[in-house]
């Protein structure tokens, strides 16, 4: 038996550096292998024998990657996430695909026209109202342990002061502690559904309500670049060498 990290198109940068650092094999199909433990990194694809072990099972991550269901599942657990909307009303809202990663499949809409066109055009299944953002955090958790947190903040890049992902110029900044109500409402989300390991991001409003908006099942905890001689590089972000460790230990039975 072996030890398998299955990860998936989208998240094989990071998936792939997580292989070659744990020293596992890995990849987006796991093939006629038979795995004593298996990270699920973002992938719920099926595996042909049953791993002795799992973390992130595929149920779990089927609910974190239908955003719209999850969405549901927090509401239901009593997790306060933006209100859905389901036809415009005059106010402002924020369109979504089912999936989507790297702040992509995120739209703002303000007119009936925007909406359709949402809806009928971009592929958004699901709408929200738009929350006038404070602060807006990313929670690390692992096993029901806040092991790493972000802030998003501006770059000088930034080309939106409402849409907050990384295409118009917003970044994570790690941070050394983290607001209890924004860590409780991570805990909570991971909880509501079943997720082993997972980033959240969370907001807290302008009159100080904190929401959670969605969970991130394989988060991105690399940089690349190149060096002096213009060859590929890899950046470990502050998170990695956290998920490394806790990987370890997990596979050598110490949590």
């Amino acid at each position: 038996m072996t030890d398998y990290i299955m990860y998936h198109n989208i998240s094989s940068k990071t998936g792939k550096e997580l292989k070659r650092v744990l020293g596992i094999e890995g990849g987006i199909e796991v093939g006629d292998r038979r795995i004593n433990h298996l990270i699920r990194w973002g992938n719920s694809g099926p595996i042909r024998f049953q791993a002795q072990v799992v973390l992130n099972k595929k149920d779990a991550l089927n609910n974190a990657a239908d955003k719209e269901r999850a969405l549901q599942l927090m509401t239901a657990a009593g997790v306060k996430v933006p209100p859905v909307a389901t036809r415009f009303n005059g106010e402002i809202l924020i369109g979504r695909t089912a999936t989507h990663t790297q702040g992509k499949g995120l739209f703002m809409i303000a007119s009936q026209r925007d909406f359709d066109l949402a809806k009928n055009n971009l592929g958004c299944t699901h709408f929200m109202s738009y929350i006038p953002v404070d602060r807006e955090y990313r929670v690390h958790v692992f096993q029901q342990q806040v092991i790493a947190s972000a802030e998003k903040r501006m770059s000088d890049h930034a080309t939106s002061l409402h849409v907050r992902n990384y295409e118009n110029g917003w970044v994570f900044k790690y941070i050394d502690t983290c607001p209890d109500d924004i860590k409780n409402a991570a805990l909570a989300a991971t909880r509501s559904l079943g997720v082993d390991f997972v980033a959240v991001d969370v907001i807290k409003s302008v009159n100080g309500n904190v929401y959670v908006l969605e969970v991130n099942s394989a988060p991105s905890l690399i940089k690349e670049g190149t060096d002096e001689d213009n060859n590929d590089v890899v950046q470990h972000g502050p998170a990695f060498d956290i998920y490394v460790s806790k990987f370890r230990q997990w596979i050598n039975g110490n949590v």
